[in-house]
């Protein structure tokens, strides 16, 4: 490694070979000697920046997270209607899970480890989930798009509501199930949406 390299920066190489094994070989199978050895480190120096090797998953899963809420981000920042964004932001959600389940099942599989043993990480993406919806609806709110109602209360209520389309395990059983998971999503987001239109405070 350069010894030039920001502690920054090295933490971002270790986690871009952490990223290349878990994608080829799954997380369960990653370890700490091949990412060493890969960037011409020792293991006690990856340790320097990663206490445990469940700190790199974590920090990985926190990766794939940013990312997903860079793209709802996005749709936010558009100049469509509130409730059109808040659809785009849902079906966006749903859509990203499902192709990590056909196209990219390794970080699928990183994502029902994180679900399902409640990884701080995850907690954390959702609560900032939580506040991006809330600026949505906050915006739609004052446009007169969407009632008045608590945007934080609101905003969580949808996510608990979206939960058979975004929890990973859930979405993998819709897809074994078979069955029509677009026209299902559809349903159940113009619910949400419905659901919307008669809240008020």
């Amino acid at each position: 490694m350069a010894d030039n390299s920001t502690r920054a920066e090295v933490r971002e190489r270790i986690l871009d070979v952490a990223e290349k094994h878990v994608r080829h070989v799954g997380h369960q199978k990653t370890n700490v000697a091949d990412i060493a050895n890969e960037l011409g480190m020792s293991r006690a120096s990856v340790y320097r920046f990663f206490p445990t090797r469940a700190a790199i998953d974590h920090s990985l899963y926190a990766r794939f997270a940013e990312q997903a809420l860079e793209a709802i981000r996005d749709i936010a920042r558009s100049t469509a209607p509130a409730r059109v964004k808040l659809v785009a932001i849902l079906e966006t959600l749903h859509h990203r899970t499902r192709r990590q389940l056909a196209e990219e099942r390794n970080i699928h599989a990183l994502f029902v480890a994180a679900a399902g043993e409640n990884w701080r990480v995850t907690r954390s993406y959702l609560e900032h989930l939580r506040a991006d919806l809330e600026a949505v609806i906050c915006d739609g709110q004052k446009a007169s798009e969407i009632p008045a109602t608590d945007p934080s209360k609101t905003a969580q209520s949808i996510i608990t509501a979206m939960t058979p389309f975004l929890h990973p395990v859930l979405v993998e059983q819709r897809v074994f199930d078979g069955g029509d998971i677009d026209a299902d999503l559809d349903l159940h987001v113009r619910f949400i949406m419905r659901a919307l239109e008669v809240l008020e405070e």
